[in-house]
């Protein structure tokens, strides 16, 4: 019986993980260690700020918050405007624009796609036939009987 817990203790030491000292970094052997040529961050008592940062791997960060109060206490709005650049794997540059505000976050450059023009054929088919396009107006109301218009409560 002692033999078997020897035994069983040895596989159950043999099949633990093993210890690599090669493995305990986050930065892998394959991955360039990255350094920070240059970071700022700044804030004003109101919340407005800038910070931005630059790596030695060509990548780099700009952007600028801005803090509009609302008109009750501890509301308001922010807008963030920024750009951030890098490498890609092909080796070309590459750099976004971007706004993020209340309609969003809204990327700017020339290798994003971009959305197509309506085309003519659909404004004509809007005008012919508005039912079509009824989820669109949802928010203008619902007309009921030809009488009653019911206001629409958009939950988000």
């Amino acid at each position: 019986m002692q033999m078997f817990v020897a035994l069983l203790l040895v596989a159950a030491a043999s099949a633990a993980p093993q210890f690599d000292p090669q493995f305990t970094s986050p930065i892998q052997p394959f991955q360039p260690e990255v350094r920070i040529l240059s970071q700022k961050f700044e804030q004003d008592q109101i919340g407005n700020y800038e910070y931005g940062y630059q790596q030695d791997n060509g990548q780099q960060v700009q952007e600028v918050g801005r803090v509009a109060p609302g008109s009750q206490p501890e509301t308001g709005t922010l807008e963030q405007q920024g750009s951030y650049e890098f490498i890609g794997d092909d080796g070309n540059t590459y750099r976004v624009d971007y706004t993020a505000n209340e309609g969003g976050f809204q990327p700017q450059a020339a290798h994003l796609p971009v959305a197509p023009a309506q085309i003519p054929e659909y404004a004509q088919l809007r005008q012919e036939h508005p039912e079509l396009f009824w989820a669109e107006n949802q928010s203008q109301g619902t007309i009921i009987n030809d009488q009653q218009f019911v206001q629409q409560q958009q939950f988000f």
